[in-house]
């Protein structure tokens, strides 16, 4: 799975930790005349929203802030970002191998009937382990830029994954709206960043 035009750069932590937002679905609902209503899941994946203009607090926090959305070119090009509240997989397996190529998830609710599978694109570095059959593998058939794991001497064995991960994300904005509250003292009022998803 690739995203388009993405620099893998990651949005700098201390201003990510506090940060507002998090994954949301998109569901219509149409109320009926007997009084019910009827459910339409138009999206089959979340979607992440962020806002962390909450985590500026300094001023070099502004200039880091603003070198950053410089070279991304506003909404033109996608980055890393550390969800804070997820951003941890514990060793899970994704599946038996059946191809050259078995795409990480994060299974949630994963004792029940109704869980949900996330598939998990950006991997950080060196946080990687990788089991098939319960015996360690080689971390380096993980991409983490993509999070394929390659598994093409592994068919017919269980996988299993344990890592960070990053969401990948854009600004939601093409404007700086930067306020000089006082003298050394700046804010920006808002900056959205919204998830990106593979073609």
């Amino acid at each position: 799975m690739q995203i388009a035009q993405f620099h893998d750069v990651r949005f700098p932590e201390d201003i990510s930790y506090g940060s507002s937002g998090g994954p949301g679905f998109k569901t219509s609902v149409i109320d009926l005349a007997s009084g019910h209503e009827q459910r339409n899941i138009e999206w089959s994946l979340a979607r992440a929203v962020y806002d962390v203009a909450y985590g500026i607090k300094e001023r070099e926090q502004m200039e880091d802030v603003l070198e950053f959305f410089m070279a991304r070119r506003g909404k033109a090009y996608g980055f890393r970002f550390k969800d804070w509240m997820d951003f941890f997989l514990a060793r899970q397996s994704i599946g038996v191998a059946t191809t050259n190529q078995t795409q990480v998830y994060k299974r949630y609710e994963p004792l029940t009937a109704h869980f949900y599978d996330r598939p998990i694109l950006k991997i950080v570095p060196d946080t990687v382990s990788l089991w098939a059959n319960n015996v360690p593998i080689n971390a380096a058939l993980l991409n983490i830029t993509t999070g394929i794991v390659n598994t093409t001497s592994y068919i017919g064995q269980t996988i299993e994954v344990e890592c960070e991960f990053d969401v990948p994300v854009r600004f939601d904005t093409d404007e700086i709206k930067i306020a000089h509250d006082d003298w050394e003292l700046m804010s920006w009022p808002s900056i959205p960043l919204i998830e990106l998803k593979p073609r």
